[in-house]
């Protein structure tokens, strides 16, 4: 059964989603901050988290990397009234799948879940991933600015890398290099030049780099 965390301040509001959810099947868990999402998400696992954009405390964007350190691919939807291009960019830059628009009909909050279950499936069913190295690699800044250079260029050299992500200190930088590495996102050719492997290249077409 695909269990859903819902953080949400507006009791009529989040008191709907369940109802709708529930008639779909879903095993739903609701709170109504997202200090309370992240707390829930220690505790047990969840395969999607619907996160109100704006709640006393911290915001539904600023709980995603909170989540994500005990739930690697839990999929994440923001949801907000306050839904702009800059807004949907941000939440999704910080790591949300999907950002939903309030007021929103049923069905558009149901296919919402079910594209962003999707597309974490097909992350969940690589038997060549390790999520912990992968969500790793991911979280850091420096990482992720080195895998979109790779996106973009396919092959750097590593002077070229430091370059493209404005980092001075080589071996700091060669740190993050051997993390992308080891979490099987990045690989050296036989020219010691740095490639995406076919795995980061599945990878970052699934999930969204700032």
């Amino acid at each position: 059964m695909i269990k859903v965390l819902i953080a949400e301040d507006d009791y009529e509001l989040r008191r709907n989603i369940v109802d709708i959810l529930e008639l779909e099947g879903y095993q739903v868990t609701d709170v109504d901050s997202a200090e309370a999402a992240i707390y829930a998400c220690e505790q047990q696992s969840f395969d999607i988290a619907l996160l109100d954009l704006v709640m006393s405390g911290m915001t539904g964007v600023e709980a995603i990397s909170n989540l994500r350190q005990n739930l690697p691919f839990i999929a994440v939807v923001i949801i907000t009234a306050y839904a702009t291009v800059d807004t949907a960019v941000d939440a999704m830059k910080k790591g949300a799948d999907n950002v939903l628009t309030k007021p929103f009909k049923s069905q558009e909050l149901i296919m919402t879940i079910r594209r962003s279950l999707a597309e974490k499936e097909l992350l969940e069913s690589r038997t060549d991933l390790d999520p912990d190295l992968v969500y790793s690699a991911l979280a850091n800044p420096y990482r992720r600015k080195a895998l979109k250079a790779l996106t973009i260029h396919k092959e750097l050299k590593f002077m070229d890398l430091c370059r493209l992500v404005e980092i001075d200190d080589h071996t700091k930088f060669n740190f993050h290099l051997r993390q992308l590495k080891k979490s099987g996102l990045v690989m050296q050719n036989e020219n010691k030049i740095y490639i995406l492997t076919n795995t980061g290249q599945f990878v970052l077409q699934h999930y969204n780099l700032s």
